[in-house]
């Protein structure tokens, strides 16, 4: 590539919410590299450039269309402070030295109020800035959440229980959370005492276990003998799905068929009251009962 004389590179550093990566705009944390001519790259190598950076433009302008006009002049103020706050980026953090001391961390996400499963992972300082309803961002589109995050000896079952735990009130976030042994560090023998681990037949396994290319396996660790594959509770398969499937099945079949023969039966009354025929009287039969079911705003 062109040679680029040192006096023309700056090698700086971004914690995130300033760039995004132009091919997939995500949002970028770590270092780059600024040239003179106004372009920014990821990493520190000016030899070898990789994705471009770009600073991300303003998704909070409420554009110049008739509603647009209408809604700003009936509310000026919040017109004004849409179109000064910043835009929202994922942010991974990444666990330190002394977390890993205490063995867990805490993570952040925020979602906007009117799309459930539009969650990110953000940093402490975003998390703190909605939670604070600071005016950096649009708190009244976004809610926050935390919750602990493991990373020694063994994370996987009780992050998901931790997950599982965090869905109740917030459904789904476990979407953006799929690897549940991330940052993890095993410095001790894993050992479970039951209600975790499980042999591929569907057997409980007790003892210690290591972790073999991801896989957990029978043993405190990996040797050249044979020695069983292990599953993790929430991934044990149910020996009787097949069949429960089938009823599921049969049962919407059913019910489908029900809809269809009441459908039918209401599109050929008004014909049967048209031609009305001399016939003895007929007690009606009971129809089966049927069922039903049924964040921040600007004000």
């Amino acid at each position: 590539m062109t040679y680029i004389p040192k006096s023309k590179i700056n090698k700086l550093n971004t914690p995130g919410g300033e760039f995004i990566i132009k091919s997939t705009n995500q949002g970028y944390v770590g270092d780059y590299i600024e040239l003179s001519n106004g372009k920014f790259y990821v990493g520190s190598d000016p030899k070898q450039l990789n994705e471009e950076l770009i600073i991300p433009p303003s998704t909070n302008r409420l554009g110049n269309n008739r509603d647009s006009r209408l809604y700003s002049n009936l509310k000026p103020q919040t017109t004004k402070f849409q179109t000064q706050v910043k835009s929202i980026y994922p942010s991974k953090s990444i666990p330190t030295e002394e977390d890993y001391n205490r063995s867990y961390y805490t993570r952040y996400f925020t979602r906007k109020v009117n799309e459930p499963r539009g969650y990110m992972e953000i940093d402490q300082d975003t998390f703190n800035a909605i939670n604070q309803r600071k005016k950096t961002y649009d708190y009244n589109l976004y809610e926050v959440g935390s919750f602990i995050w493991n990373l020694k000896n063994g994370t996987i079952n009780s992050n998901f229980k931790n997950l599982q735990i965090l869905e109740r009130q917030f459904p789904f976030v476990s979407i953006i959370f799929p690897k549940l042994d991330e940052f993890e560090r095993i410095d001790s023998i894993l050992t479970t005492l039951g209600g975790e681990l499980y042999y591929e037949d569907g057997r409980e396994y007790i003892g210690p276990y290591h972790i073999h290319e991801g896989v957990p396996m029978v043993g405190p660790e990996h040797t050249e003998e044979p020695h069983a594959t292990l599953v993790y509770a929430e991934n044990l398969q149910n020996p009787n799905q097949e069949l429960q499937n089938y009823f599921n099945q049969n049962l919407y079949e059913i019910q489908l068929q029900q809809m269809k023969d009441k459908v039918r039966n209401i599109t050929e009354a008004p014909a049967a009251r048209s031609t009305p025929t001399l016939s003895p009287p007929q007690s009606s039969l009971p129809s089966s009962p049927s069922s039903g079911g049924g964040g921040g705003s600007y004000k």
